[in-house]
């Protein structure tokens, strides 16, 4: 007779051989759609994604399988894939509130429950609360905010260049550079972290800009299962537990001071944050956000409008210092538009009419764009491709794989070339549908505006007054984990460009 510790432990086992072994490869209904084989029955295909660039192995996959394809998380876990633009439209576009974002420990611990993550319902009400401070008017207010970190960023530079020092790590300044202008922009308040120490610059560096270990990328994976290791006093978990207390609290005491101030009066501020409280308090009780919501935007506003464009902008660099003909293009317009690089100080109007900024713009997005993969969760079953995918599958989008696909972009795809967006027979061809640097659908990015914007302003000023090389003998890759951005870092040769 089988005694009660024999027969817990071949329970147990045999719960652990049906979860990586039974389920995915005799069950699961994805088992049916082509896909990369299971690295391991533990980690499945990870490390594989861990390993490679950002994005390459799912450029792989679908060469190799098609644009729809099962693959493996953790514990074996089958997800899908997807690359098809109709499929990508079907779920961000037409069905937007039935893919939700699965829920991750981390992201909401770091920025609450704002726009990027709320759902349902309270997305629609916080969406159509906030859309108005994004009209036009408004991000025109936005641009001499803009100019002026940058200026104050080309002087930092420029100081270091004449101190002896060319060869320099662009990372932390371009960082510290998004995120003063998002202070000002949004909240209309002075982060200055680009001249004196910061603790909310201080917090972002130290998950964002510090080296990926197996350790971190474990707990950030683990913690979404089980919840409670974030609570280990391990480093990586201090680091991050100090970056969500710090964000929390700075937005936190944004919100309370901005609120103290309009208790007399209309706010006369054009920062996102003095209008979303103009906005909110003419609004009926049900259609109000609460303080606790409106934090969460700012910790939102935070992040998105700090990170994005600033691994935007280092990836435009990247690539215009491997491509020097298109660094003197964008320069020789530059020049031509401004000609006392001392009085660089653009219009929104300015900014958007330069057309070959534009096309850089666009490219470096399309090939670099501010996620390579997002993730949506299905509320209920659907059928796709003739493949049916049960209800809570996770299914990455592939913005990427869209972005390089042949079909569209011709067989110059991989490829860093702005003239491309000069092609009239290619553009014509271009939408929403198969370009998504800001998604497209009710949850596309409400910031996408600000963001270009911001964007533009720091890549001019910077193109107009450096000329930026490769470090020689210097390798940089894209990290996936914790976001897309250079590693180990932005380091370029950078010289004056002289009047």
């Amino acid at each position: 007779m089988i005694d009660d510790r024999h027969g817990f432990y071949f329970i147990v086992m045999g719960c652990i051989t049906y979860k990586l072994f039974i389920w995915p490869y005799f069950i699961s209904p994805l088992r049916k759609i082509p896909g990369p084989p299971s690295d391991s029955l533990i980690y499945g295909n990870l490390k594989t994604l861990m390993k490679e660039e950002s994005g390459v192995p799912q450029l792989g996959w679908v060469e190799e399988h098609g644009k729809v394809i099962t693959f493996h998380g953790l514990f074996n876990k089958p997800k899908l894939y997807i690359a098809d633009a109709k499929l990508i439209q079907e779920i961000l576009l037409n069905k937007a509130y039935d893919f939700i974002k699965p829920p991750s420990v981390a992201i909401i611990s770091l920025i609450g429950r704002g726009l990027i993550l709320a759902e349902g319902e309270d997305h629609k009400r916080q969406r159509k609360m906030s859309n108005p401070a994004f009209t036009y008017s408004n991000i025109k207010e936005m641009v001499p905010s803009c100019v002026r970190v940058a200026s104050t960023l080309k002087d930092l530079i420029e100081d270091k260049i004449n101190s002896g020092e060319t060869n320099i790590n662009l990372t932390p300044y371009i960082s510290k550079a998004t995120l003063d202008v998002i202070g000002l922009v949004g909240f209309n308040y002075e982060f200055n972290s680009l001249t004196s120490p910061n603790e909310l610059a201080v917090a972002y560096d130290s998950i964002f800009n510090s080296p990926v270990t197996p350790l971190r990328i474990a707990l950030n994976i683990i913690s979404n299962y089980i919840p409670f290791v974030r609570e280990i006093p391990l480093e990586p978990n201090k680091r991050f537990k100090n970056a969500c207390e710090v964000s929390s609290r700075v937005s936190k005491r944004l919100v309370e001071e901005r609120y103290n101030e309009a208790k007399n009066e209309e706010l006369k501020g054009k920062d996102l944050l003095s209008l979303l409280i103009n906005i909110n308090n003419k609004l009926p009780a049900e259609e109000k956000m609460s303080d606790e919501e409106l934090k969460y935007q700012i910790m939102t506003f935070l992040f998105a409008g700090h990170e994005t464009v600033g691994i935007s902008t280092c990836w435009a660099l990247y690539s215009l210092a491997q491509h020097p003909h298109e660094q003197d293009s964008l320069r020789e317009e530059l020049v031509k538009a401004f000609p006392d690089k001392s009085k660089f100080n653009p219009t929104y109007d300015d900014i958007n009419s330069l057309e070959y900024l534009n096309c850089v713009v666009k490219e470096s997005l399309r090939l670099n764009p501010p996620a390579s993969t997002i993730v949506r969760t299905n509320l209920k079953d659907e059928v796709m491709e003739n493949y049916f995918i049960p209800k809570n599958t996770e299914i990455s989008l592939g913005i990427l794989a869209l972005h390089k696909s042949t079909e569209v972009w011709g067989p110059t795809a991989d490829n860093f070339d702005p003239k491309r967006w000069l092609d009239t027979s290619l553009t014509k061809n271009v939408s929403n549908l198969n370009y998504l640097p800001f998604l497209t659908g009710p949850r596309n990015c409400i910031g996408s505006k600000v963001a270009l914007t911001e964007f533009k302003v720091l890549l001019s000023m910077l193109i107009r007054n450096f000329v930026f090389k490769p470090i020689e003998g210097f390798h940089i890759r894209k990290r996936s984990f914790p976001a897309p951005k250079p590693d180990p870092y932005l380091g370029l040769a950078v010289s004056i460009v002289e009047s």
